[in-house]
């Protein structure tokens, strides 16, 4: 699973940045009640340190953004992370990859510019997806661009990634697999060694 600490507090919520007092109560009950310990939907997911480490992070977000100030300060520091992301999108935006066949792309380790590539390929635009998957854009861009930082958790992101495929009608057991290569072989060069 991602790390939490990587995720906003907006996302770890799964709230809109103009989300009302009252979603954000609503939100933070509802985190505590999928990540607790009589869920069945995560109970199998999460062991005992990354059910404490949610939670912590859950209570995090929701005393940041339940208070004016803080989360005034910290949409700040969010504003300046996206800005960052939009520039490196922007600039790579320039530069269209090459696109491998399928069968390549399948083969092993599969990455957001090849997804990206197979898609142009296949005339489908990225706000298309959003628009018929319901996935979040910026989620999107950040798969396509390998921008694993600015991903959701990965049970999201494997929900994520199957509903892209199957939407463009591939193979989506093949791709997730190939896209989490990728991704685990991130979180393994990311991880300090001891």
């Amino acid at each position: 699973m991602k790390r939490f600490s990587d995720q906003n507090y907006y996302e770890i919520l799964e709230i809109p940045y103009r989300a009302t007092w009252g979603e954000i109560q609503k939100a933070y009950e509802l985190a505590k009640k999928t990540y607790g310990s009589d869920s069945i939907a995560s109970y199998s997911l999460f062991d005992q340190g990354d059910r404490a480490l949610i939670f912590k992070k859950i209570e995090e977000a929701y005393q940041t953004l339940i208070d004016q100030e803080k989360k005034r300060k910290y949409d700040e520091s969010l504003a300046q992370a996206v800005e960052e992301v939009a520039q490196r999108i922007a600039s790579s935006a320039q530069e269209a990859p090459a696109a491998p066949s399928q069968e390549e792309a399948l083969s092993g380790e599969i990455t957001g510019k090849t997804l990206k590539g197979m898609r142009e390929r296949q005339g489908v635009s990225l706000q298309e997806i959003a628009d018929r998957t319901r996935i979040n854009l910026t989620y999107l861009l950040s798969i396509e661009e390998d921008n694993f930082r600015t991903l959701p958790a990965e049970v999201y992101l494997r929900s994520y990634i199957h509903q892209y495929a199957k939407m463009l009608q591939w193979d989506p057991n093949k791709i997730l697999e190939g896209y989490l290569k990728t991704y685990q072989r991130w979180q393994k060069e990311k991880t300090p060694s001891t």
